[in-house]
């Protein structure tokens, strides 16, 4: 009967999201003719389907693959996926800093309906630098692309140069050439409408040239650009759009400023934004709003459009604005909309992350640099009504804590978020590694009864072994893997 139902499920939705187990392999093995959307979650299941060419060229009705963690020593076999007729949406992001771009690269290209591509090689700050040549007579049908990693302008022109259909071209950061000599980009791609970049350290020079070269028949730009005081010189970018971005519709702009960088500058950029509001701007409707430091010398100043175009992304660049996010969240966006929030560079209270997530009741992952809960008695924030009711709401599903890290917050954080699949701890936490392991195996501690994975920081050489062998003495489970990868230690059970 078990066994049947399976069956009816795997008919009936033809997708699968996959966690490593026994049975979720046989279960693959058996069904995988049938399988049209794949999705791979953690780092071990990924032997299912890569470890073998008979496996993935079985994968026959497949559209949509989605790896979140695989190991550098599968992408080899991403040259089997060429055998799969209808794969035409593929996602990668393997977490390892020792990947090889060049034949990574050379894989997905040969892939034959590949129309979308995300792809993330190592940490989002790995740069990407890829030895592949310039395309000459063989080419790929992507129309999507998304690269999340540091990617030098130069690298990004070799990969365009193998998608003269591409529609939309999204960068997380886009950087300044590697070789410095004066580029050009040959190939007109009169398909690229969409672009959503991110600037690191890029001048306002480099930027026009690349705007010269590619933005041709482009429509919609969302930038998010700092530092470099030429963006906001808005007689150049009258006379870049009117002269090389003439179908422009959508100009979807953000500025940061940090005022710790040129103290002495903050009325220079005053001056440059008043520009912003001349003839030009008002008849296409583009308008801009400034968020100025909170006092004298502190905080950032930010310059942004305000026309409601819907956004994916929100950024914050205020320390302060943690103690009190709950309320300043809901005249920024309905916090409904968000699935994901990051807090970086800053403490949070765990008081003030219970109101957050109060009203971001939609959250499904959390990423947290510091927590604090402020000398109070945790049980006293466990009987606060609020946490209880968002402790009872909450889907978070997936959390990473880096620093200054506690049992006692750790235990907290578990009765706020009793729907943990996967937890990352990183920093140092040799010190009370084994009551951790412990509290997280817990087989009576009722709200981690969801958690299957943990990643921890490999701290020190014995991290690996300790997590074994209190596992073992303790028989807190039975059936799990342990992995060392990059200086991170995982668990699956």
């Amino acid at each position: 009967m078990e066994q049947l139902k399976r069956q009816r499920k795997i008919s009936t939705e033809d997708s699968m999201d996959i966690n490593l187990s026994t049975k979720s392999t046989n279960i693959i093995l058996q069904y995988r003719q049938r399988i049209k959307s794949l999705r791979i979650t953690n780092l071990f299941a990924a032997d299912i389907i890569l470890s073998s060419q008979d496996n993935i060229s079985k994968l026959t009705r497949l559209e949509a693959l989605i790896f979140t963690n695989i190991s550098p020593s599968y992408i080899r076999n991403l040259q089997y996926l060429i055998n799969l007729p209808k794969l035409s949406s593929l996602t990668i992001t393997n977490g390892y800093t020792k990947t090889e771009e060049a034949e990574f690269c050379h894989q997905i290209f040969q892939l034959p309906i590949l129309k979308y591509c995300n792809i993330l090689l190592g940490m989002d700050y790995t740069l990407l630098i890829s030895s592949l040549p310039f395309a000459t007579n063989k080419y790929s049908l992507i129309e999507h692309l998304v690269i999340k990693n540091y990617i030098p302008l130069d690298t990004l022109y070799t990969i365009l140069s193998y998608t003269p259909h591409i529609r939309r071209l999204l960068l997380s950061y886009l950087v300044e050439p590697e070789k410095r000599q004066n580029m050009t980009f040959s190939i007109t791609l009169s398909n690229l409408t969409y672009i959503f970049l991110k600037l690191t350290s890029f001048d306002f020079h480099h930027f026009e040239l690349f705007a010269k070269d590619l933005f041709h028949s482009l429509q919609v730009l969302r930038l998010y650009a700092s530092s470099e005081i030429t963006y906001l010189d808005a007689n150049r970018w009258q006379n870049l759009i009117l002269s090389h971005i003439p179908n422009l519709t959508t100009f979807d702009f953000q500025y940061v400023y940090f005022l710790w960088s040129k103290k002495d500058m903050l009325s220079s950029y005053k001056n440059l934004i008043q520009k912003f509001t001349s003839l030009f701007w008002i008849e296409r409707q583009w308008f801009f709003s400034t968020q100025y430091p909170y006092r004298k010398n502190a905080g950032n100043l930010i310059f942004f459009s305000v026309k409601p175009y819907k956004k994916l992304t929100f950024d914050c660049h205020s320390n302060s604005i943690c103690k009190s996010m709950n309320i300043i969240l809901p005249h920024i966006i309905s916090p409904e909309q968000l699935t994901e929030i990051v807090i970086e560079h800053a403490p949070i209270s765990f008081m003030e992350l219970v109101k957050l997530l109060s009203v971001a009741v939609n959250i499904h992952r959390l990423t947290l640099d510091y927590v604090s809960i402020d000398k109070i008695n945790p049980v006293t924030i466990q009987q606060n009504e609020i946490f209880q009711l968002v402790s009872k709401t909450n889907i978070v599903n997936n959390l990473t804590w880096k620093y200054e890290h506690s049992v006692e917050k750790v235990e907290l954080l578990f009765a706020l978020c009793p729907r943990l699949q996967h937890f990352a701890l990183y920093g140092d936490c040799a010190s009370f590694l084994i009551p951790l392991i412990k509290l997280i195996l817990s087989k009576t501690n009722n709200n981690n009864r969801h958690l299957s994975s943990l990643c921890i920081s490999k701290e020190i050489d014995e991290t690996e072994e300790t997590l074994k062998m209190v596992i073992k003495n303790d028989k807190l489970i039975d059936d799990y893997v342990v992995e060392c990868i990059d200086n991170k230690v995982y668990l699956w059970w």
